[in-house]
């Protein structure tokens, strides 16, 4: 069970930000560890500091969030999206859960350094929220964040998940507590430490919560707790009938206003 939580993910099918319009360059960078990381850096139309880095889930790539490539960039920010490790195109050999994605983030934080860009949002989906929470926590480069479906206690959202096929949940917590246990055996970290309720205290950046009220791996609770815990620095919007990292489906709309206007609120326009 824990290799296979922590197993590779391979390529999703060929996409590309030109099939949205969009121009954009092919580039590469590194972990702080090391690791090689494929991406598509998406220029403005217009020179501006404002960007947006994009983080996609567990089992997702960049090309699953094209989309909100596209409307991020039609609000004018530049955009970055990039493979975490063990995901698409990247290097890697485990996924982490946000415990080693953390210097993935920290790497494409770097790679916009480089060019001048110092400070940037995030829009994080998933492992992508979790990690942009954790990197948050430990960098004031975040701006700000936008984070859907962030697992506030990784040992519970697990076993819902087993739940799903049939494992009633006593026996779940205790199966995830294992897989846990062993996965950080195989990683040599501490993946339980990974729970977005732990780092959330610690951010200094505005963040806006995306809860969708279907989500039956996250519950309203959990993400009420992460909200408390900021100190007032999060707010949450909640998306009546989306399920996990669905809520754009279901918002439409809704959900580019939210995620630009939390942008165009707090990034700066100048590095």
């Amino acid at each position: 069970m824990a290799r296979a939580l922590l197993r590779p993910t391979p390529p999703s099918p060929p996409d590309s930000p030109e099939r949205y319009g969009l121009a954009f360059e092919s580039v590469q960078f590194l972990s702080r560890d090391g690791l090689r990381l494929d991406g598509w850096w998406i220029p403005a139309a217009r020179t501006t500091a404002r960007t947006v880095i994009i983080c996609h889930g567990r089992e997702g790539s960049r090309e699953r969030e094209l989309p909100h490539a596209q409307t991020l960039h039609k609000a004018g920010f530049n955009v970055l999206m990039f493979d975490f490790r063990a995901h698409g195109r990247s290097e890697g050999q485990y996924v982490t859960f946000g415990m080693y994605e953390k210097d993935d983030l920290l790497g494409a934080l770097d790679f916009l350094a480089a060019r001048g860009i110092q400070r940037a949002g995030v829009l994080g989906f998933s492992l992508g929220a979790t990690t942009a929470i954790i990197t948050a926590a430990i960098t004031d480069r975040i701006a700000a964040l936008v984070a859907e479906g962030a697992v506030a206690r990784l040992k519970q959202t697990l076993a819902r998940r087993l739940w799903r096929y049939g494992v009633p949940l006593p026996l779940g917590w205790l199966l995830a507590a294992w897989a846990l246990v062993f996965a950080a055996t195989i990683t040599r970290g501490r993946i339980d430490q990974v729970d977005a309720v732990r780092w959330i205290p610690h951010i200094q950046a505005p963040i806006l919560l995306i809860h969708g009220a279907a989500d039956d791996l996250i519950s309203a609770a959990e993400v009420a707790e992460l909200s408390v815990r900021s100190g007032s620095r999060a707010v949450v919007w909640q998306v009546a009938g989306a399920a996990h990292h669905q809520a754009s489906q279901v918002a439409g709309a809704a959900f580019a206003q939210h995620v630009c206007a939390w942008f165009e609120q707090y990034l700066p326009e100048t590095p």
